[in-house]
């Protein structure tokens, strides 16, 4: 496993990328992003560093504390989480804005990596492919001793780019971008057999598992596996949908588990021969989609938030 440190820039006091007639604002939406890769990139098993600055009020002062943070750590790249601005297109007529990765120079480490993050973030955003730029006057690029990429997502004043925004999509891609996986190999963690309770006969269910006990069994496994810290009451809040990981195809455990169990018990879903098995396969994907596709939403058979927020009945 390798080690990153991951920083949004810009301080919330900071203007950031956001312009007179900008439709997103950088200093929050760089946040968003920043933090799904964290969370991804452990999910994965890696060590991240978050090295964002949230407290100086000046550009130059918020640049210090992050090249200070980000060089305490030795690691194998350096992100910085970036959304630009400057395309002006308020029609949305297609002709601007796009994901572009900026690194210190052609000869740079990074440079493969940002090729992949630019490829992956224009697919799964739908938005323009503006490729790979060097820049050696960027201070978290010239500064910081690791190897070091620029991520500017997309652009603050494209209507284009800001009708397909979605900061959890822009995440997943990069992380793929950086590690080659994709988000869900990493979401849901496998549950390690102990060998003493292998030949252990299970307990048949007299009934069907309750919401309250599903979601009970989601809170614990969220909290063991580190993607939140909740209280475990069987009440599905906003602490609940905070903690649930993105999952997709490939991923596996307990947190799948409890995703089929709301999708069978709760909403009447079936998985065939295959049942409740924490393993999300091609069945599980299907039922997701036809979830999906009844409370209009994204057919994509991904449970992301909005999936989530469905599933628990928020």
């Amino acid at each position: 496993m390798a080690k990153y440190n991951v920083h949004a820039g810009h301080c919330p006091q900071g203007k950031g990328a956001s312009g007179a007639t900008g439709f997103l604002k950088e200093s929050v939406e760089d946040r968003k992003v920043k933090n799904e890769v964290i969370r991804l990139l452990k999910g994965q098993g890696h060590t991240v560093y978050d090295c964002t600055c949230d407290t100086e009020e000046t550009q130059s002062g918020c640049l210090n504390k992050i090249v200070n943070k980000c060089n305490q750590h030795s690691v194998k790249r350096d992100v910085s989480i970036h959304l630009n601005s400057g395309r002006n297109d308020q029609k949305g007529d297609g002709s601007t804005g796009g994901v572009e990765v900026y690194v210190y120079s052609d000869c740079s480490e990074t440079y493969d990596d940002a090729e992949k993050i630019c490829a992956a973030v224009s697919k799964a955003l739908g938005i323009a492919n503006r490729g790979v730029k060097t820049n050696a006057s960027l201070r978290v690029l010239r500064s910081t001793k690791s190897p070091a990429l620029l991520v500017e997502c997309c652009f603050v004043d494209d209507r284009d780019d800001y009708e397909r925004w979605d900061a959890e999509k822009c995440a997943a891609a990069i992380v793929k971008g950086l590690t080659g996986k994709s988000a869900g190999s990493g979401t849901d963690k496998k549950k390690e057999k102990d060998p003493a309770k292998e030949n252990t006969p299970k307990k048949a269910s007299s009934s069907k598992p309750g919401k309250k006990e599903i979601i009970k069994d989601l809170q614990t496994a969220c909290n063991k596996q580190g993607y939140s810290d909740q209280k475990v009451d069987g009440a599905a809040g906003k602490n609940t949908l905070a903690g649930c990981p993105t999952l997709r195809s490939g991923a596996y455990g307990e947190i799948t588990k409890c995703m089929q169990r709301l999708l069978k018990y709760v909403h009447g879903y079936d998985f065939g021969k295959y049942g409740c098995d924490g393993d999300f396969g091609n069945a599980t994907k299907a039922a997701v989609k036809k979830f999906q596709k009844t409370n209009n939403l994204t057919t994509d058979g991904i449970v992301g938030r909005k999936t989530w927020k469905k599933l628990l009945g928020i």
